[in-house]
């Protein structure tokens, strides 16, 4: 079994815009590069509220994303 290491997290916000014209849902996203290796799911879910806050538009899903490194 190969070892690997976290290597890079990211956390992505994923904003609803609202509707187009045939009613489809509309989103963005924004991603928050550089995020600690270590940060814990309740951290992040804090972070992602405290910057929602800030927003006009609502935030409709927040994901953590690790780049991994095998070796």
């Amino acid at each position: 079994m190969a070892d690997y290491a976290v290597e890079n997290v990211q956390l992505r916000l994923m904003y609803e815009l609202g509707e187009d014209e045939k009613g489809n849902l509309l989103f963005r996203s924004k991603n928050y590069n550089n995020i600690k290796v270590d940060a814990e799911a309740t951290a992040l879910l804090q972070a992602a509220g405290a910057i929602s806050g800030l927003q006009a538009t609502p935030v409709s899903n927040v994901r953590r994303s690790e780049l991994h490194y095998l070796g």
